[in-house]
């Protein structure tokens, strides 16, 4: 009976003296801060670097990639909803990464596309549609999911 007595009270100091998330100064904005960087990698990675280059692969020169990336941002737009990420910063990097990417892409010599050169409409019309859909999309399931 001494020994249960002992270990009920050594369980109840013990469980006081751990630290929780809460009792860390900013632990929660910590792990929200972590967990949208989580996102935002995933997001960067998945929907745009490879989601992009293999369209691009599939499609190759072809104005069937218009159609098939802006239907790839509504389901882009639907996980980012279904998370519950806000892709505004994410959608000024990918702007940016857009413009060096394109910019290889697009040039006379590039490897993947040696016999000519691309059409720039094609490839301009495809990524900078995909990416503003995948903003406007967002925002317009949050802003309805939020009235």
């Amino acid at each position: 009976m001494f020994a249960l007595l002992f270990l009920a009270k050594t369980d109840a100091t013990l469980h006081n003296m751990i630290l929780g998330i809460d009792d860390i100064a900013g632990g929660r904005e910590i792990v929200v801060f972590f967990v949208w960087l989580g996102l935002t990698f995933l997001f960067y990675f998945v929907g745009y670097v490879a989601a992009l280059n293999v369209i691009d692969d599939l499609t190759k020169d072809r104005w069937f990639k218009i159609p098939v990336m802006w239907g790839l941002a509504f389901i882009t737009s639907g996980l980012m909803s279904i998370l519950n990420y806000n892709p505004l910063i994410l959608f000024f990097v990918i702007l940016v990464a857009n413009y060096f990417r394109l910019k290889k892409l697009t040039l006379p010599n590039n490897e993947k596309y040696e016999n000519n050169a691309p059409s720039k409409a094609i490839f301009y019309i495809a990524s900078y549609g995909y990416i503003l859909l995948v903003l406007g999309i967002t925002h317009y399931i949050d802003f309805r999911n939020s009235l």
